[in-house]
């Protein structure tokens, strides 16, 4: 082969390289790979959604009952875990979901949990004054009467003060998601077929509420974390209804 030929080979191949890998770049802009990736949150179609009307019926139709008008028939689990999980979309400034449940279960668990209590207040009585005391034992009273015999659970609620290790918000915003979270639970609960209760909030027992033994009972470890009482479900006795009433909604808006 003449200089002359080697050097018309070489060119040709660089041109022959130059031609495929065009090609080959060509081909990857028109028809990129497609990567795997991750499924998209799911999302709740319009069609499925409850009309303005039926969710303003649901929230309307929400109501406090309490245990003497609970009947002893226990909700399923099946029905618990939904209202845990409707509590558990409730808003959170910087998703830090601070509610936590504990769920007791049954006449026997509920007993034990107001022994607990009664066990607490005795141990407790020197640095409780008389009149706490008593209003205590009134209050237990009325409580031992009703809640093991008509309850189906009892849902203790508390509140981490601090849910991540890198976020801790103002006090009150977390106190605010806690609540919407137990109105979730409760819409959920009036949304199911003879279901009831209400947000118990513990006051009459309240230096036990607020004790580090009760957050210890709750997995509650920071002296910061605030139990926010209990909220006690069932189902409603037979024939029983309820009535509501709030004042004009237009009395306490106003517009600018």
């Amino acid at each position: 082969m003449t200089p002359g030929e080697g050097e018309l080979a070489y060119n040709l191949t660089v041109i022959y390289g130059l031609s495929v890998l065009s090609m080959v770049v060509l081909y990857k802009v028109l028809y990129p790979p497609q990567h795997s990736s991750p499924p998209p949150s799911p999302m709740v179609s319009s069609e499925s959604l409850p009309s303005p009307q039926s969710t303003l019926a649901l929230i309307k139709s929400r109501r406090s009952i309490m245990p003497k008008d609970l009947s002893g028939e226990s909700l399923t689990r099946e029905e618990v875990e939904l209202v845990l999980e409707a509590a558990n979309w409730a808003p959170t400034h910087h998703k830090t979901e601070p509610w936590r449940y504990t769920v007791v279960e049954g006449s026997d668990a509920i007993n034990e949990y107001l022994d607990m209590m009664e066990t607490w207040y005795s141990d407790n009585k020197e640095e409780i004054s008389e009149a706490d005391y008593d209003k205590f034992l009134m209050k237990l009273s009325g409580a031992r009467s009703t809640w093991p015999q008509n309850v189906s659970h009892v849902v203790v609620i508390g509140m981490a003060r601090q849910a991540l290790p890198d976020k801790k918000l103002p006090e009150w915003e977390e106190i605010c998601a806690v609540a919407s979270s137990v109105q979730n639970l409760h819409l959920a609960l009036t949304s199911i077929e003879g279901a009831g209760g209400f947000w118990s909030s513990h006051t009459w027992c309240r230096m036990f509420r607020d004790s580090q033994d009760m957050r210890d009972y709750l997995g509650l470890k920071d002296a910061e974390d605030r139990v926010l009482g209990a909220f006690v479900i069932g189902k409603v006795q037979e024939g029983k209804t309820f009535k509501g009433k709030r004042r004009d909604w237009m009395e306490k808006v106003t517009w600018k």
